[in-house]
């Protein structure tokens, strides 16, 4: 289902295809970083003195990983970014660092494209004037310094894109699609994106130990449309985290008591779209 361009579906998708953007580089990133760890431990030498052949330099990385990454990952991303954060005159943050993102991996893919036409071992002699070798050496030495920088430097944008998009959060903590939208994808994507799956999300977006009310809210809002036994595994969901909070006993009591009443609307809802269905 395609949704409509609602700030909620804009929010959303960049959500999405950012952690999905995330994970994919960080999986070529984590590769990068054995394989060069490989190499240090074969040569004994430290990584900045390594020298490596133009096949080594190209199975660093992967070319294919690379333009997916950028055509089927960064490309929407920043497409969404600039829909949801730009306007005539200014944009956000997060806005322009996933646009450096891009522009350091498209220079990165170039670069890696250069050790797949220069690199042939067999290189050599002249041509037109041309010295080869020359020119081979001088682009390879070039990449000996500019992948460690640019893996790197992606890696450093990306943290701090994640920084600044999970301190955004929390202005969208009752959109219906966002909320909506996370509680369902808690056990694929967003149990993908952090360890601490739909926790992380509520906590940037709700406060520290305050991830019942994530649940209180989505359950209300599932509820709100008819939605119940998605909003009956919502308030169950916030029962559970209400247990284990550090409010005090009045407080925790009124709230487990909103929880009780809307579960048991939920239940009743369901109930009685069973009977309708004629189930028994």
């Amino acid at each position: 289902m395609v949704l409509a361009d609602t700030q909620g579906s804009l929010v959303w998708r960049v959500i999405e295809r950012f952690y999905r953007s995330r994970r994919a580089f960080f999986s070529l990133h984590d590769r990068y970083e054995q394989v060069v760890q490989g190499y240090v431990e074969k040569f004994d030498l430290p990584r900045q003195e390594i020298r490596l052949s133009p096949r080594e330099l190209v199975d660093l990385l992967s070319n294919q990983d690379l333009e997916v990454l950028r055509d089927e990952y960064l490309v929407p991303l920043k497409e969404v970014c600039h829909r949801l954060f730009r306007t005539e005159d200014s944009t956000d943050f997060i806005d322009r660092l996933v646009n450096d993102i891009f522009h350091e991996l498209s220079i990165l893919k170039e670069e890696h494209y250069n050790v797949l036409t220069y690199g042939s071992d067999s290189l050599g002699g002249s041509v037109s004037g041309r010295d080869l070798l020359t020119e081979q050496k001088a682009v390879l030495d070039e990449v000996h310094d500019m992948f460690p920088q640019k893996v790197h430097r992606i890696a450093h944008l990306y943290d701090v894109a994640t920084t600044a998009l999970e301190a955004l959060l929390h202005r969208w903590k009752s959109d219906p699609v966002l909320i909506r939208s996370l509680f369902m994808h808690r056990d694929r994507f967003v149990a993908q994106a952090n360890d601490d799956g739909l926790d992380h999300f509520y906590r940037w977006m709700y406060g520290p130990d305050q991830q019942w009310q994530g649940y209180l809210e989505v359950a209300d809002s599932f509820l709100a449309s008819g939605f119940a036994s998605q909003a009956i595994e919502a308030y169950r969901g916030g029962q559970l985290h209400l247990e284990q909070s550090p409010l005090e006993e009045n407080e925790k009591s009124t709230i487990a008591e909103r929880l009780r009443q809307g579960l048991s609307r939920a239940e009743l809802i369901l109930e009685s779209s069973s009977i309708d269905d004629g189930e028994v």
